[in-house]
């Protein structure tokens, strides 16, 4: 499952498209104007030339970068995952420790919130039968 979601990833090919037209323009402004023939060629050059810059530079970022974009992200929700549940073991160990303090029992029951994504409930089992 991707990490980055589309909104994310649409706000990036639209900044990305416009880094890649701004240099083309630069690019032609020093180069495209020796170009020797009229209006309609130059505008199909500049389309052409920023169309396949884009593709390219955009085929080479997705075979080099996008993957470790993509893992990096993964690691970082991970670890992030395990710090807190580290720090809800250790808030759990100084409730239960304030409670054997003060000769109460502690229980500790899951809250609903914490289910896999992933997992099916009773209801929509049986529904199904």
């Amino acid at each position: 499952m991707a990490v980055l979601n589309q909104d994310t990833r649409l706000v990036m090919t639209i900044l990305f498209v416009g880094a890649v037209s701004g240099a083309n323009v630069f690019a032609y402004a020093k180069i495209g104007t020796g170009f020797p023939y009229g209006a309609l060629a130059h505008s199909v050059l500049f389309g052409l030339g920023t169309i396949g810059a884009i593709m390219v530079m955009k085929a080479l970022f997705d075979l080099a970068l996008n993957d470790k974009i993509e893992i990096w992200l993964l690691d970082r929700k991970i670890s992030a995952f395990w710090e807190r549940k580290a720090r809800d073991d250790q808030q759990r160990r100084k409730m239960a420790e304030s409670a054997k303090q003060y000769n109460t029992s502690f229980t500790y029951s899951a809250n609903q919130n914490e289910n896999d994504e992933n997992t099916v409930s009773n209801e929509f089992l049986a529904v199904l039968q």
